[in-house]
């Protein structure tokens, strides 16, 4: 992806969050949102899907595979190979994530729930850590470099990616601008520690 490409994206990112902030964010929360119990089981099943624990968790077991595997077969490169695209995914989730969570800090937006829909600038606090979605970060973060390391799963993981994002407006924790931004950063930052990292590790880009 061409560097003015990435650009140009962030820019509509930013743009169509801030966009989303000032006009849609505060009538579209009470739309989206679910009331009946099996709605709010099901979306919570959904964002479960977007926890960075669970992927950091399946990345380091799958590294400990590759590992492990390729110590007893040596002349298979598959074993290599997973080890180093687990390593540069699991990359990719936590640098992005750590820079969301940095952001929620500074920029100290209310989530929907607090009823205050002020901004809170440098305050610690989940009540106050609504922008970027750090959910929709990590969803995308994950589709887009397992998406480069292993093309065939791109489809499928951008949908979940998606289902995950909309979860977070469902539950009533995010507004539409907060997903919007964390599914820019987490894609173009996959995109940015993926190309920076995969010639280190020997990976083709």
């Amino acid at each position: 992806m061409p560097r003015s490409l990435m650009i140009s994206i962030a820019l509509v990112g930013l743009i169509l969050s801030l966009t989303s902030i000032f006009f849609l964010d505060y009538t579209l929360a009470s739309k989206v949102l679910v009331l009946g119990i099996d709605q709010v089981s099901f979306w919570n099943y959904v964002t479960q899907m977007g926890d960075s624990k669970w992927m950091a968790l399946l990345l380091i077991a799958l590294w400990i595979g590759g590992f492990s595997f390729g110590r007893i077969s040596p002349e298979n490169p598959l074993w290599s190979r997973l080890r180093k695209k687990s390593l540069l995914i699991l990359a990719a989730v936590a640098g992005t994530g750590i820079l969301v969570m940095i952001l929620k800090v500074i920029v100290g937006r209310a989530r929907p729930y607090m009823g205050d829909i002020g901004f809170f600038p440098f305050t610690f606090g989940s009540e106050y850590a609504s922008w970027p979605s750090g959910h929709a970060t990590t969803a995308f973060a994950f589709a887009v470099a397992v998406g480069l390391a292993i093309p065939v799963l791109r489809g499928p993981l951008f949908i979940l990616a998606i289902l995950v994002a909309y979860s977070r407006m469902a539950l009533g924790v995010h507004y539409l601008g907060d997903v919007i931004m964390g599914a820019t950063i987490g894609s173009l930052g996959a995109v940015l520690i993926y190309r920076a990292l995969a010639p280190k590790l020997g990976i083709k880009t």
